[in-house]
């Protein structure tokens, strides 16, 4: 081929040849890359696997009681343009005809990975033989070391304690350098997978607390004040070590103002850093940091749909009366229109994706539900056969901030094809290969590549009550998070595809093992000849996919099957072999499934008993159509290609949503509309609280809750840390909204002004919840204005990160009670006794002053003028007769003490009222301290400008 192309010749043709062959390069490197844990793993025999903790983590996240993450706004490119090789080529990164013209603003994500601090903390990392390190955060004890790490206890101790460290737990070089392999492995595979909006300049980072889970880590000094270039998301790597079969872990520690992660910590056992391990490394770290950038019920919250508003729902939580329990199902529409191809699921009872709910060491919430995925990469145990389906990366895609390119997904047999009942079944309902109830009997595993056995246990304890297929409550199968179904496992010889582990293929079966052989129940024995019974029941045989019919062979010899499939006979062979139905083994070509739609709606729209509903943007009877929707909403215009073009200041494919300032994303808000949130939810540890609970824990603020005892305040859950939050937040804001420099006049006060400082410092901290819940209602702008009015200050109430607008009052609609009286009301005693002190005071200097200009007059008239010179009427009372005059020095010789303050400095010195700290200083100390509330050590840096501003 290649001699073929050289021998055009021309300019052109070689610029097309040197194209053709890097697009052969790329994508024999892609099919490396995206199967390379499936290639490694054939060889490894019996699969490992790695049971993912991310939900213990982020249980243990919201115990502490600290925010999960920070957030840091970015500035992103209006337009971004994808750069041609040559404008008669070909486009390097094809994409699908449905997004053309949107994904110009999308690019493949770029993932900078640092290593700095692996192998690096004292008290994590294992450095010697022996060396006792933490897991997690253990509890303070008197006894060193305790509780110690252990899996094999009952119950086993994964984390929370003292871990002892082995050879195997050191991060040499070798390591390092299977590590930097895998990592970099991982972010290559994303790349081709997903595509972010471009950030325009460095990635910006606050990096003022430390960035993950267990000590986490501190971000380098570069990356805050200069920013990291080049990339969308960055991954802080760490070598610590785990329990169990937990290969990694990784959390996010930051996002930008759309709630995308732009942060992350990814830590990977040094133990399994091996040759043996690698295979099923490469799909653990998909797995992880599939969970950074968005497989996690707390990102959920941030969620955005096509007109980049909340979406406002992602899930639903119902008691499934066929299932018998709680369930909870992804109703995102990319997640719902993938799942309905794959399940062939199109009727109007399709209820969702299931998530997990069991695993009880950190699955549930977090993964797909195995039971109805099973070898799905995000389920909660991943081994070598684990494939990333598109439901994944539909997931990803519907969380706004993604593109996916769904020809990186893979193909996922388990349920294909089996309709909606499947998904809404229990699973001793289900038929075939999907449910086995007897150890005695061997059969065909689900996607019929092996022969395998029924793994039934015996438990010490009986099963949930929803769980209990079997006479016996004890009875059920292997895997709690398959729900304990009983499914066929294949044995360690019976694959019908791998000619390399199985054992030979049985003549006298007709059997035929290799690439396009499948498990099919069958009887067969040739003639004159006896089935032993333990090869009873099932074979492996070659079958093929042709013109919309199955056909299977048996010694060499091809037959049709049924197209609902049954048993058929052979010539020469007792017995009969039964066939699969069509739909099972050629899924890919199936004619037709009841309900589904041509051409799958093109992959925009969701498909209902044979109906395309076409997704925002789209239109036309098959969704191939692109529109623009409400005429861009009059914030955009229309181009050619049907999509919006939106002003600045909007956004969404309908350019209908209203961006916010910087100001929202500094204070740790999120922009939704136009409207700057701050969620309770978005806050580990914090819930929305009845206010009469909250009273008892609280000393300052407690009288300040208890008149709004009936409604609800956003606090931490935990009373250690909400009595924390009052010492080390309310407090010190309670002391800076006193004015300083005012110990003589405040006598007067009469405590107005500070019990409103109590009572906005309060308030600060402690919001009210909504009606729903769960947002924080900003301090209403008249309590600002009623401790302005109370402390003679000047504080900004105009600022709406921090106080609701002039249409915020009262109950429901912002914090605080928004109660102002006149100034003159509230202190008219303290003008009373100020004035008489007044009076007083300027009595008695009018007198010192009259007694001074007497003396001067009758001493020496001579003085006088040069005396006044020097800053006002400075005079001498002295206790003797001058000397000197003007002799000499030209000075005379002060005899007693000066009157040496001038009138007007002096009665100013009472005067005057307070000396204030400026008002936006002021406002900027509270903010960084309400910041700080939330997460420690925040950006100061848009305070400081805002304080430098105000003074």
């Amino acid at each position: 081929m290649h001699q073929r192309c050289l021998a055009l010749g021309s300019t052109g043709s070689k610029q097309i040849l040197l194209l053709l062959i890097w697009v052969e390069i790329v994508a024999s490197h892609e099919d490396h890359s995206r199967f390379h844990w499936h290639d490694k793993g054939q060889r490894s025999g019996t699969p490992q696997s790695h049971s993912c903790i991310h939900d213990k983590i982020l249980e243990q996240q919201r115990r502490i009681g600290v925010k999960q993450y920070k957030i840091t706004p970015q500035v992103y490119e209006d337009e971004v343009e994808v750069i041609m090789e040559d404008p008669h080529s070909r486009r390097l990164l094809s994409v699908s005809s449905r997004a053309d013209v949107e994904l110009e603003k999308h690019q493949p994500i770029r993932i900078f990975l640092n290593y700095d601090a692996v192998g690096h903390s004292t008290d994590r990392d294992c450095h010697s033989l022996h060396d006792v390190v933490k897991l997690g955060e253990p509890a303070p004890s008197a006894t060193p070391g305790f509780p110690a790490c252990n899996s094999l206890s009952e119950p086993p101790i994964y984390g929370d304690c003292w871990y002892n460290c082995t050879e195997e737990d050191i991060s040499g070089e070798d390591k390092k350098k299977r590590l930097h392999e895998a990592l970099g492995e991982t972010a290559a595979w994303f790349r081709r997978a997903l595509s972010v909006e471009q950030i325009k300049g460095p990635l910006r980072l606050s990096g003022y607390s430390a960035c993950g889970q267990d000590g986490g880590v501190q971000l380098p000094r570069q990356y805050v004040e200069e920013g990291v270039e080049d990339a969308d998301l960055v991954l802080l790597v760490t070598t610590r070590p785990t329990t169990g079969n937990t290969l990694a872990w990784a959390v996010a520690c930051e996002r930008d103002q759309w709630g995308r992660a732009i942060a992350g910590h990814v830590n990977v056992a040094p133990r399994h850093l091996t040759a043996e391990a690698e295979s099923l490394l490469s799909a653990t770290l998909i797995h992880e940091v599939m969970h950074v950038l968005g497989f996690d019920p707390h990102a959920f919250a941030h969620f955005r749909d096509e007109q980049k508003r909340r979406r406002s729902e992602v899930v639903q939580q119902e008691h499934d009366q066929k299932l018998g329990r709680m369930v909870t199902r992804v109703v995102l529409p990319r997640v719902i229109m993938h799942s309905r191809q794959h399940y062939g699921a199109y009727d109007d009872k399709f209820p969702g994706l299931e998530l997990e709910d069991g695993g009880g060491r950190g699955t549930a919430g977090s993964h797909w539900e195995k039971r109805l995925l099973m070898n799905e990469i995000m389920t909660g145990s991943v081994d070598t056969r684990s494939v990333v389906s598109a439901m994944t990366l539909a997931l990803l895609e519907d969380s706004g901030w993604y593109k996916a390119n769904y020809s990186m997904a893979e193909q996922l047999d388990w349920g294909q094809n089996q309709g909606t009942e499947f998904l809404m079944s229990r699973c001793d309902a289900w038929n075939g290969a999907y449910h086995c109830n007897s150890t005695h009997s061997s059969g065909c595993t689900y996607n019929r590549e092996a022969e395998g056995y029924c793994p039934i246990e015996q438990y010490n304890n009986d099963l949930p009550a929803w769980a209990r297929y079997f006479p016996e409550p004890n009875k059920g199968g292997q895997s709690s998070l398959a729900d304990y179904c009983a499914y066929y496992v294949a044995y360690s010889d019976g694959s019908c595809i791998d000619t390399n582990s199985a054992r030979s293929p049985d003549r006298m079966l007709g059997e035929t093992r290799g690439h396009e052989s499948r498990c099919m129940a069958s009887s067969l024995v040739r003639t004159g000849f006896v089935r032993g019974s333990t090869m009873q029941g099932h074979g492996c045989y070659e079958h093929r996919c042709s013109n919309q019919t199955l056909e299977v062979a048996v010694d060499g010899v091809w037959q049709t099957c049924p197209i609902g499939g049954g048993p058929i006979q052979f010539n020469g062979f007792n017995g009969h072999l039964v066939c699969p139905p069509y739909n099972e083994l050629c899924g890919s070509t199936v004619p037709y499934i009841p309900g589904a739609c041509p051409h799958a709606c093109n992959l925009n729209g969701e498909c209902i008993n044979g109906e395309c509903h076409c997704f925002l943007g789209f239109s036309g009877e098959y969704c191939n159509q692109r529109v623009c929707p409400s005429g861009c909403s009059g914030h955009g215009t229309c181009t050619a290609n049907g999509v919006c073009d939106c002003e600045l200041g909007y956004t969404g494919t309908d350019c209908s949503t209203a961006g916010c300032d910087e100001q929202c994303s500094l204070h740790g808000g999120v922009c939704d509309n136009g409207v700057c949130e701050f969620r309770c939810s978005d806050y580990a540890g914090y819930t929305c609280q009845n206010s009469s609970a909250l009273i008892p824990s609280l000393a300052l603020c407690g009288d300040v809750l208890a008149g709004e005892a009936k409604g609800q305040h956003c606090a931490p859950s935990e009373s250690s840390i909400l009595q924390q939050l009052e010492a080390a937040v309310v407090v010190p804001n309670y002391n800076r909204l006193i004015p300083s420099g005012r110990p003589l006049f405040s006598i007067f006060d009469n405590g107005y002004c500070s019990a409103a400082a109590k009572r906005l410092a309060c308030w600060i901290s402690i919001q009210r919840c909504d009606m729903d819940g769960d947002n924080r209602l900003r301090v209403c702008q008249s309590a600002c204005q009623s401790y302005n009015k109370a402390c003679g200050a000047r504080l900004d109430c105009s600022d709406r990160t921090l106080f609701s607008g002039e249409e915020g009052y009262g109950l429901g609609t912002c914090t605080g009670d928004g109660i102002t009286e006149a100034w003159l009301q509230l202190h008219l005693r303290t003008l009373l006794l100020a004035g008489l002190l007044i009076a007083i005071t300027g009595f008695f200097l009018a007198t010192i002053r009259y007694i001074c200009q007497t003396l001067q007059t009758s001493g020496s008239g001579v003085m006088g003028d040069s005396m006044h010179d020097l800053h006002g009427p400075y005079v001498v009372i002295t206790e003797g007769e001058f000397e000197g005059g003007l002799s000499g020095t030209g000075r005379r010789k002060p005899l007693g003490t000066f009157c040496s303050l001038p009138m007007e400095p002096l009665l100013s010195l009472f005067m005057h009222k307070t000396s204030r700290l400026p008002s936006r200083r002021l406002l900027s100390d509270i903010l960084l301290m309400h910041t700080q509330q939330l997460h420690p050590h925040r950006a100061t840096r848009g305070v400081e400008s805002m304080s430098e501003e105000g003074n």
